[in-house]
């Protein structure tokens, strides 16, 4: 066994770099494991980051593929188009992404190595020992830090497994920009609503610098006895577009706001504690925060100010204090879809909800005061 590390953080994606950098940089030895051959490699996601969040987390928009300035709306019947007078985000490669927070990581001192999968941890009194798949050395840290994934089987073991309704399913291909979207969006992402596209959530085409990533999510539970393809086939011709990959699939938590995030020595940070937004599935911004706000709970543990005890309640305090709020409310308004007290098509015949719907999943506005200012609006659009 090595020397004892400060932290190991499983899994190098947004939410494990951004802790990693954070606690690397505070002058603590810190490893990064991942199980790809690089960071977050051909992670399957649209890639959109709200400008705010590049200026927040000091990311150039150099790295990024794709300046978003609006969103175009499509339902089985009608378009809408809502545009801002700025760039609002930019599409981006995970992969590229994910290997500019790792240089970020080790240029703090921290190291990051690829290709080699924790495969098991053994809880003891002082310390937590993590196996690794390529090496019989074991390596021990006073806390891991768990970002691997949806189906994390340390975050099952915290949080307990996913449900079903819980769940998300998504599925993603590459095509070749065509004539026809060309002729009709610049510098938009576009979503599809209503049943023609998803059994119960959303389709996309987000535009990359070199193709469009074109796919949809829907509930897995509203998934079963369904073929996602045939939905995926419909947004594809809806452009003329022609696919260049396959189609693949994953997993995304829609729980809304998680408690159980961390036991004894583990935190949870990212998909495996389900920090992704119930409504759009957007997870990039907050895997970020999530591990900014982890490095943080873990500093004030290694320099002595708290207890391990209190480790989980200042990590879930600060989640609570942030985007929880954002959550609960996504969550809510999640379920009152789920009962069919409303659907897409009537919200949209509204101007001040087709904007409304734009900033949030744009992520261009304080999102609780969105969605409060969409709930006081109902009783008009719906009556």
């Amino acid at each position: 066994m090595g020397e004892l590390l400060d932290v190991i953080v499983i899994g190098a994606g947004p939410a494990g770099l951004s802790s990693a950098q954070r606690l690397a940089e505070d002058g603590f030895r810190v490893v990064v494991f991942e199980k790809e051959v690089k960071p977050n490699y051909e992670k399957l996601c649209a890639g959109y980051l709200p400008l705010a969040a590049f200026n927040y987390f000091e990311i150039p928009t150099s790295i990024a593929d794709y300046p978003v300035k609006g969103l175009k709306i499509i339902t089985k019947k009608s378009e809408w188009t809502v545009e801002f007078e700025d760039i609002v985000g930019y599409n981006l490669d995970r992969t590229r992404l994910a290997e500019y927070l790792a240089k970020r990581v080790e240029k703090g001192g921290g190291e990051v190595v690829t290709n080699t999968a924790v495969v098991g941890i053994e809880k003891r009194e002082e310390v937590i020992v993590a196996r690794t798949s390529e090496s019989k050395e074991v390596y021990k840290a006073k806390i891991i830090i768990a970002a691997d994934g949806a189906y994390s089987k340390i975050g099952s073991m915290i949080r307990g497994r996913f449900k079903n309704n819980e769940l998300g399913l998504t599925t993603q291909v590459k095509a070749h920009r065509s004539k026809t979207l060309s002729e009709t969006s610049s510098n938009l992402n576009i979503i599809f609503l209503g049943s023609d596209f998803s059994p119960f959530g959303y389709a996309w085409i987000f535009p990359k610098k070199n193709h469009i990533d074109a796919g949809l999510g829907a509930l897995a539970s509203r998934t079963k006895g369904t073929d996602l393809k045939n939905y995926l086939a419909r947004v594809l011709k809806y452009y003329d577009l022609e696919k260049t990959s396959e189609a693949r699939y994953a997993p995304v938590p829609l729980t809304g706001p998680v408690r159980k995030v961390a036991m004894n020595r583990i935190l949870l940070v990212g998909d495996s504690a389900g920090h992704v937004s119930p409504l759009t599935g957007e997870g990039i911004k907050f895997a970020l925060l999530a591990g900014e706000m982890a490095a943080e709970t873990v500093t004030t543990y290694l320099r002595g100010s708290i207890p391990l005890r209190d480790v989980g309640k200042l990590y879930l305090s600060k989640l609570q204090k942030s985007f929880y709020r954002r959550f609960k409310l996504e969550k809510f308004i999640l379920r009152i879809f789920e009962k069919g007290k409303m659907t897409s098509g009537r919200l949209l015949k509204d101007p001040k909800m087709r904007e409304i719907i734009a900033k949030l999943y744009l992520d261009v506005e304080d999102t609780p005061k969105l969605l409060l200012s969409s709930l006081s609006r109902l009783p008009r659009v719906l009556f």
